[in-house]
């Protein structure tokens, strides 16, 4: 038996309205069960399933549709295998010597040849070549038929069947394996003789495999490691257009089993997805936005079809903030936001507040690109006005705002240019009341004025000018009536006569 292997996410950051359904969804994997067995067999079967509910299982695990022309003639080969096995010339034969006998009726007229790799029941009738999941899965079919308890066991790479056989008399039960790729598999560890006629005989002992590490799996189970086998080559191309609807059947059949072996099956399949949005993320550097949030809608598809686990959350998680960067990398907003829109639901709630970050930052390059610093005021001014922002966006915006405004008032002191700058200061202040910086570079401007202010006053009456001196004081009072610097200049122009 082939052995599937888990995958997980490994998380890759990379730093017009939007329909995100818009794309074919032939370009994802269908998240849908390869088949559905209440629509194939007309009834859902149960946990304990007879010969036909075997074989027929086994054919859609083989991917061999009921009606399809290979699935008619298998279903008819098996037909003269059941009326064999349940003929009178089986039932007069003790339990243990009926499967003994099947297993014989198998390799006389069915079995041939063992490939490892030929999982698929219809190919084993068309062309002889199986492997132990196959053989026994027609083996425990076909003892079925012949009214023998069959149970299936499997190990990490192999599987096989054990008959149970019971006392009538006691009803005590004993167990015998069944090594269904060896044609003298009955009971392996036991002597045997085959008579050829004519004093002919050869004895024979099929070995005992190590079969430590054996689980008795349900009847579902058991038709299902066909898929399970089939993974692993699909897996092996990534192909997980086939993988993903195997798989899907397989655990679609067994979800509800209470069981070490359902849960690794739940996770083998819920592995999938991962796997696949790994091999999206490991490409991303070619992959744009857009297609992107194509792959992460695809991943919500599935979680919304088969529900979530905590390597599913993880893996959402992390394919959503790899989309939001990438969003943030195209300055892609309106994508970023109709994606946060859609897959909140299948993103964790710390996930999604650490993204909002991300897309408040990409909605604020977006608007400022380009922009200069005064525009980027009036632009922060109306996001903020809009009402539409949470008090986190609100700190994050009036940052954004406090640096336009530092950036504006540096040009103002490089051009020496103290009037412009006091007044956005002030307007500045006005805007970020929280910032103690614009208190202190109000307060510079304002020095720094009346110091030009005095200056130029200074530089007027020792030139003689005194009128001129005293208009440019009545000016400088105009715009700073409080003034002590300048008031007193105005009392020492008047105490000279000057008026």
């Amino acid at each position: 038996m082939r052995v599937l292997k888990s995958f997980f996410l490994a998380v890759i950051l990379v730093a017009a309205s939007v329909n995100l359904f818009a794309s074919s969804t032939s370009r994802y994997p269908s998240v849908e069960p390869l088949f559905i067995p209440e629509l194939e067999l007309g009834y859902i079967p149960a946990k304990n399933l007879n010969a036909d509910e075997v074989f027929k299982l086994s054919l859609l695990f083989s991917e061999c549709p009921l009606r399809s022309v290979s699935g008619r003639r298998a279903l008819q080969k098996f037909e003269r295998i059941k009326k064999e096995v349940s003929s009178q010339e089986y039932m007069r034969m003790s339990e243990e010597e009926r499967g003994k006998a099947v297993l014989t009726l198998l390799y006389r007229d069915i079995l041939v040849e063992y490939r490892e790799d030929q999982s698929k029941v219809h190919v084993v009738f068309e062309t002889g070549y199986y492997n132990c999941v196959s053989s026994a899965l027609i083996y425990m079919a076909a003892a079925k038929a012949a009214g023998l308890e069959v149970k299936g066991q499997k190990t990490p790479a192999h599987a096989f069947c054990t008959v149970v056989i019971t006392d009538k008399a006691t009803g005590w039960k004993r167990r015998i394996d069944v090594e269904t790729t060896n044609p003298y598999g009955f009971n392996p560890g036991s002597t045997g003789v085959v008579d050829y006629g004519e004093n002919m005989k050869m004895y024979y002992v099929v070995p005992e495999s190590d079969y430590s590490d054996r689980q008795e799996v349900s009847d579902k189970v058991f038709t299902g490691l066909i898929a399970n086998n089939l993974c692993v080559d699909y897996l092996d191309n990534n192909d997980y257009f086939s993988a993903i609807p195997s798989m899907g059947a397989f655990y679609n059949l067994i979800k509800n089993e209470k069981s070490t072996v359902q849960q690794q099956i739940r996770d083998d399949f819920f592995g999938l997805p991962c796997s696949y949005m790994h091999d999206k993320t490991a490409d991303i550097s070619s992959c744009t936005a857009s297609e992107y949030a194509e792959a992460t809608m695809w991943f919500a598809s599935f979680i919304e079809r088969w529900g979530k686990t905590e390597m599913i959350q993880s893996n959402m998680d992390s394919a959503f903030n790899n989309l939001i960067f990438l969003c943030y990398q195209e300055r892609a907003y309106d994508l970023a936001e109709a994606a946060s829109k859609e897959l909140k639901p299948y993103v964790s709630a710390k996930q999604f507040s650490d993204s909002q970050e991300i897309i408040m930052e990409l909605l604020i390059a977006t608007k400022l690109d380009g922009a200069t610093p005064r525009q980027k005021t009036d632009i922060i001014n109306g996001m903020l006005d809009s009402g539409n922002v949470t008090e986190t966006q609100r700190k994050r915006l009036l940052l954004e705002l406090e640096n336009a405004w530092l950036t504006i008032l540096n040009e103002r002191i490089n051009n020496y240019d103290f009037r412009g700058g006091y007044e956005d200061s002030l307007l500045a202040e006005k805007q970020v009341p929280t910032s103690d910086t614009f208190k202190q570079t109000t307060q510079i401007f304002y020095t720094n004025c009346i110091v030009e202010i005095h200056n130029n006053f200074v530089m007027k009456a020792n030139a003689g000018k005194y009128k001129e001196a005293k208009t440019i004081l009545e000016q400088g009072l105009n715009d700073f009536p409080d003034d002590k610097t300048l008031l007193n200049d105005l009392a020492l122009l008047k105490s000279a006569g000057i008026q």
